[in-house]
């Protein structure tokens, strides 16, 4: 007979692979999410694709979702957008003029149920100038629209593990932020560079060091990362009545080998 913690673990990826079968078209034609990075024409911003397979290995390994390390870079007016439910916009720099058509369409996209991940990776010195210029940026695409801090009860920082703040390669904020479209958080905004706290280079070792804290610190940011695949995907599954009382009893999530 199965244990009630082993039966609570099944009865979490159930639920998980039942609002997957009703997430937003996939990338890969149905066979795995691929994730993307939004190529701003005019931004001057790195490619990060390895980074977000260092990232899709990690959701593979952890969940159940079936995502596949073959990340792509993707222009705001590409035929491909709607396919891909989640994409990452990384940057050192400031957030550079749309077009209308750029901005028509990641507006349409947004409000058609995508999930934008803003990842500041310049550190301190210009945040707050970063920080101004994402919400004009946002301004444009949703009118009316601002950054607004993400409660720490969030199903955004429990959507898979139970988080407590915001990590990355550095810990500069503490908080998220984010844009509500429909009751959920369509932009979600982290000004630690979370993307390489999870990048490995080709031996398969971490790229990035990680400050102030260490390991510990690279494993929040991580799992931050996939908290954030899985509420792109899922949005607030973890809000039914089953998860509430998981989550009172477990109050974490850890991995069977843990």
């Amino acid at each position: 007979m199965h244990s009630p913690r082993a039966q609570s673990r099944f009865s979490t990826l159930l639920l998980l692979l039942l609002c997957l079968s009703s997430a937003p078209a996939l990338a890969s034609g149905g066979s795995g999410v691929i994730l993307g990075q939004l190529q701003l024409p005019a931004s001057p911003s790195a490619t990060r694709v390895s980074a977000l397979d260092s990232l899709a290995a990690e959701v593979k390994q952890r969940t159940s979702i079936a995502a596949e390390s073959r990340s792509r870079t993707l222009h705001p007016t590409a035929g491909e957008l709607f396919e891909f439910p989640v994409l990452f916009l990384p940057g050192d720099e400031l957030l550079p003029e749309s077009t209308f058509d750029e901005q028509a369409a990641l507006s349409h996209w947004l409000k058609a149920g995508g999930a934008l991940v803003i990842d500041w990776q310049g550190g301190g010195a210009r945040l707050e100038q970063f920080r101004a210029n994402a919400e004009q940026f946002l301004g444009r695409l949703l009118p009316g629209s601002s950054l607004e801090r993400i409660p720490r009860g969030s199903v955004v920082y429990r959507s898979f593990y139970r988080l407590h703040y915001a990590s990355g390669r550095l810990r500069l904020v503490d908080d998220l932020y984010g844009v509500m479209v429909d009751d959920r958080y369509a932009v979600i905004v982290c000004f630690n560079d979370l993307l390489s706290a999870v990048e490995r280079d080709k031996r398969g070792e971490f790229s990035f060091d990680v400050a102030p804290g260490g390991d510990t610190q690279r494993e929040d940011a991580v799992r931050l990362l996939v908290n954030l695949v899985v509420y792109a995907l899922c949005l607030d599954y973890k809000d039914d009545k089953v998860h509430l009382e998981y989550l009172k009893s477990r109050r974490n999530w850890r991995l069977p080998d843990e």
